[in-house]
Order: structure tokens, then sequence, then C-alpha cells
């Protein structure tokens, strides 16, 4: 790529990104925004639109742009990519396509039997769901990838190293894929907390801070640690495994993974073990909850001790990195709007006096939040600077 290849390249990217966050703007203020004269970013909004990135919307004439005539709307064309995420949950399987709006367009759900979680069945019944997908939404649309969300230790080329809930180690998950997915151009695979993470931060309207922290609730308890609005990653891409932090020497149940971790004190399995230590007798999450609704003694006792530790590892995590924001999701983040109050103040009390306390919210996502998560994190790679490609060539090439 020649240098003003390389210039040209990324304001391609920003003038795409500017589009993609009004929704429909003019060629006149795609300008202002990007502090370039009409002329240019004219010329790159043609090229775009050559490529089919951006459509005109003749809706609406813009009398912003100052004097002359009325520019013409851009925006964003939908029909350009569809980008599928894929969570392999605990018992459920949801697949998400997005468009290039970042719009969900199609969903499929399955039920997923964990007895029955072996690969291969399970690489088929993903199969069988996109299958269904590209049906749902025709042939308007051309897939541009796919990622793969899972509750595990993946490694940089997308073979499970750990997933204690599924049963599976050292699962090539993405080769397996790619034998059933020939066609789809590219296949990743996320841990499902870091998906559930971008996810959030990709559909919130909120201003982003510097230091933000997700925590999702399942059978297991993930994590995610963003800085600047990055996921931090760690030497060798593990980071963020908040769920194994240890806590005490013993939970309040036995899992497959660390005893006395974060997860056996405050994920699913060990709220009901504990509900039933207490003497209740719900066999899960939503019976728990309309229990602990309806006052019920044994739910509360419950809340009571699940609030102790789920403070305890928040203020541990507080110390460390000093966050803006802790986000908390997934099936079992809905307790903590049963005792937010007594939460909070239990976090203060781990803290030493005067430490700040993050703000602590609930994710609006449900539980296909690590898919959406999974298809932003492709989509938003799209409208991303190429950078191999462009600092690589940049300094192999002279400039012309």
């Amino acid at each position: 790529m020649t240098m003003p290849r390389t210039v040209r390249h990324i304001n391609e990217v920003r003038a795409l990104d500017v589009v993609f966050r009004h929704g429909r703007i003019s060629r006149a203020n795609i300008a202002k925004e990007l502090n370039m004269v009409r002329s240019t970013a004219s010329s790159i909004v043609a090229s775009l639109t050559d490529e089919g990135l951006l459509v005109e919307d003749e809706s609406e004439d813009d009398k912003s742009a100052g004097t002359g005539r009325p520019g013409t709307f851009v925006r964003i064309n939908a029909n350009y990519g569809m980008f599928i995420g894929a969570d392999i949950g605990v018992g459920r399987m949801n697949v998400v396509a997005l468009d290039m709006e970042a719009s969900v367009i199609a969903q499929a759900k399955a039920e997923l039997d964990l007895a029955n979680a072996d690969p291969d069945r399970v690489v088929q019944q993903l199969v069988r769901a996109v299958a269904e997908i590209t049906e749902n939404v025709g042939r308007n649309y051309r897939i541009r990838g796919l990622c793969l969300t899972a509750p595990g230790v993946i490694d940089r080329s997308g073979t499970i190293l750990r997933a204690p809930i599924l049963g599976w180690r050292q699962e090539p998950i993405l080769e397996r894929l790619q034998q059933r997915l020939p066609g789809i151009p590219q296949l990743v695979a996320e841990n499902d907390a870091n998906a559930f993470a971008i996810a959030e931060m990709y559909q919130s309207k909120e201003e982003g801070v510097d230091t933000e922290i997700y925590i999702y609730l399942d059978a297991g308890v993930g994590g995610a640690i963003v800085n600047s609005g990055q996921l931090l990653r760690g030497q060798d891409g593990y980071a963020g495994e908040l769920g194994h932090i240890i806590l005490g020497d013993e939970g309040f149940v036995e899992l497959a993974t660390i005893s006395g971790s974060f997860e056996s004190f405050i994920g699913r399995e060990a709220v009901l073990a504990r509900y039933r230590f207490h003497g209740g007798s719900a066999g899960d999450i939503t019976a728990f909850i309309q229990a602990a609704k309806r006052q019920e003694q044994a739910a509360l006792s419950t809340l009571k001790d699940w609030s102790f530790y789920l403070a305890r590892g928040m203020a541990t995590l507080t110390s460390i990195f000093n966050p803006a924001r802790i986000v908390l999701g997934g099936p079992v983040a809905e307790l903590f709007d049963l005792c937010r109050q007594e939460t909070l103040q239990k976090v203060g009390r781990n803290l030493l006096d005067d430490h700040p306390i993050p703000e602590i919210k609930l994710s609006s996502l449900g539980p296909e939040g690590p898919a959406i998560g999974g298809a932003s994190m492709l989509h938003k790679q799209m409208l991303s600077v190429d950078e191999s490609l462009v600092y690589r060539r940049a300094k192999t090439e002279p400039a012309r």
C-alpha cells in the first residue's frame, strides 16, 4: 500500500465510523467531523459508495451544512454484510446475526444437553442454526464472518484449552467449524464474558470510562477488564478469569474449578446449593428469584450470603483495578436488584476508608448478550483500521 493509499484507507475507515455513529449524515458534515475539505470528503464517500459500503439517503436534505445547496445524506448500507455470533452457553445455544448497521436481523435458539455436549454434536447443531438464519434473512446479505463464544479459556488459534462446564479440554473447535462451514470467510472464537463486555459497550449509549470491569454470572462466572475501550488480555490472552479468584477455602458448591473460587460462591449452582442448605427447594434460578420476591426466608438468607461474597469479590477487584464502573450481566445477575443497597454497603465495608466505590450497574442485555458481542467484534473489526496492512506496508514501501 503506497503512502497516499495508506492515508486514504485510514480516512475511509474514519468516514465509515462517522456515518455509523450518526446513522445518517451529509457529505458536508462528514467533512466537518473529519476536518477535511468537502471535495476530499466527497471523494472518500464516492469510493465507499462504489464499494457498496454506503448508500445515499434522499429521505431528507441536510440544511445544517452551511451556505449553498443542501447536502444529501448518506448512511451505512445495512445489506453489505452479515456478522454471526454463536454462543455455546450452559444448557442453551444462542445464534445472532447483525447487519452492517449492527442491528439484530435474525436469531436462532436451541437447547443444549450438557450430558451430551460432544463437540461434534454441538458443531452440527450450530451449523443447523446458521443455516436457519441464512434461510430466514434470504440471500440479501453476505456472511462476513462468524464468532463462536464459549465459557472457557480459548487460545489465539481458536482451541478451547478448558471449559469445565462443557467438559472440554484442548478442543480445536474452530478447526471443526472450518470443516463444516468452509464458505464463511472469517471464523474466530472468543470467551463468552469478553464477548458480553463488547456487546455491552457496543450497544450502550453511555459515555465510555477509562477502566471498566464486566462480570458475567451464569453456571460459572466469567469476567472482562476494559481499559480505554480495549480488552485487557494479558500475556497469553487469558486475563479476566475473575471467577477463579479465591475468596475462601470452600465455596457453597464443589465445581470442576478451583475450590473456594469466586464462582463457587456466586454462580448459579452455588446459589441453588446455598438455597437448599437454607431449606429451599427451587430447581432453577428463575424459581429462586420468584421465591426471593415472595420474601421466603430461605431465599432471603441465601441472598444475604450471595451478597456478602459478591461484594467481597467486587471490592477485591476495585482495590486492584480502581474501575469507574462494574457491569453485571448473565442469568444470575438479576439477583443484584434484589439486594442492591445491601451489596453496595458491603462493598464499602471491604474497602479502605475514602476509597471510591465504582458505579455498579446491571446490563440490559439478555442471555443472547455473548452472541451479540461475538458478532459485534466482527463488525467492529470491519470498521477499524487494518494496522498490520497500514504499518507493515508503510515501512517497506517508499512514499510516492
